[in-house]
């Protein structure tokens, strides 16, 4: 009978220990932040621990900001090759400029693909023809707003879901135009929206424009530059991975990947949801004007992304099914270390 009452006992044992574990598969992430900061200039690494995580696209992300200035640089280590994703920042008299660059070196080759987005300027204008979009040659420009002069840029880093988020915000002097720039070296969902370590997020928000027309509507002109063919694309990767609904892009065509700058096709205007119609100029072989149109309201808010195409390593599945395919396997062996553990116990008892 003791040997009986050992034998539970150990058993519970197991059990509570092989339960344990099995609460935190998939929870455990390392994160080294390391910060240096001068007057200017605040540094921090950020360490996703890949060795340990599920997901093999997790990415170490470094961040270095100042007040006109922010870059942020995300690398993968995977079968000998390096790569380096970096999105840089910067504000001031050409308005909101991403350079957005991807590296990738191994012992025989290295190779680097850019190009460049920059959000230019705020325009309201009369739509002449009625087509929805800003025609310069056709529709009455009624006032510009030139984004040219920025409060410092404001950092913040959040790790309370477990993922770390950088968040970069940019807004115009006169508080009209403001950018909220997400990034991050793992998976994450960003309010409501599923992003990928190879792009950035941003949040466009457009505070009390002065309408001076009744019937006027606003556009943002973005200028993409790239010394590789663009094209116009109605349906994104994230869009068929299943991560996005709803989007448009730009792309740039490289041999193995492509650039792109991404939108939704809605905004949120006051709080309703309208269309979001947009209008794509070639200005040189290397330029586009892209103008994005927004009916008038107080608050606007619209979500547009940029990043690489074609990088991740577990493609066409979304991230919550990755998540899943990981538990499954997971739960079928410890039932299995269970079930033998009892066996073995009953026999010996």
């Amino acid at each position: 009978m003791k040997h009986a009452n050992i034998n539970k006992a150990i058993l519970v044992m197991l059990l509570f220990l092989v339960m344990s574990s099995a609460m935190n598969v998939n929870a455990t992430t390392t994160t080294e932040d390391e910060t240096t900061e001068t007057e200017t200039e605040i540094t921090t690494e950020d360490e996703t621990g890949n060795e340990d995580d599920d997901d093999p696209n997790d990415r170490d992300v470094t961040v270095t900001v100042n007040s006109t200035y922010a870059e942020i640089e995300s690398k993968l280590e995977s079968g000998g090759t390096e790569d380096s994703f970096k999105i840089e920042i910067s504000v001031g008299l050409e308005g909101v400029k991403f350079e957005v660059e991807f590296e990738t070196e191994s012992a025989t080759n290295e190779t680097e693909r850019e190009f460049e987005v920059e959000f230019d300027e705020l325009i309201e204008y009369l739509d002449v023809n009625d087509n929805g979009v800003y025609d310069d040659e056709v529709d009455t420009e009624v006032q510009t707003l030139m984004l040219v002069s920025f409060e410092p840029i404001v950092y913040t880093y959040d790790n309370s879901t477990g993922v770390p988020i950088h968040t970069f915000q940019v807004i115009t002097t006169d508080g009209v135009f403001e950018a909220m720039v997400y990034a991050t070296g793992a998976f994450a969902d960003i309010n409501g929206s599923v992003i990928a370590p190879t792009q950035v997020k941003i949040d466009v928000m457009i505070h009390n424009f002065n309408f001076t027309e009744v019937t006027s509507r606003l556009a943002l002109k973005v200028e993409l530059s790239a010394t590789l063919e663009t094209s116009y694309d109605d349906e994104t990767e994230d869009e068929e991975e299943g991560r996005a609904i709803d989007e448009a892009a730009i792309d740039v065509i490289m041999t193995d990947m492509n650039g792109f700058f991404s939108w939704k096709e809605s905004a949120e205007i006051d709080g309703v949801t309208y269309p979001v119609n947009s209008s794509i100029h070639e200005v040189t072989a290397t330029e586009s004007e892209i103008y994005l149109n927004y009916h008038q309201g107080s608050e606007i808010i619209h979500d547009p992304k940029i990043g690489f195409e074609n990088l991740l390593l577990v493609g066409g599945i979304p991230i919550a099914e990755i998540l899943s395919a990981n538990i499954l396997p997971i739960s079928i062996g410890l039932a299995i270390v269970i079930v033998g553990v009892a066996v073995v116990f009953k026999r010996r008892s």
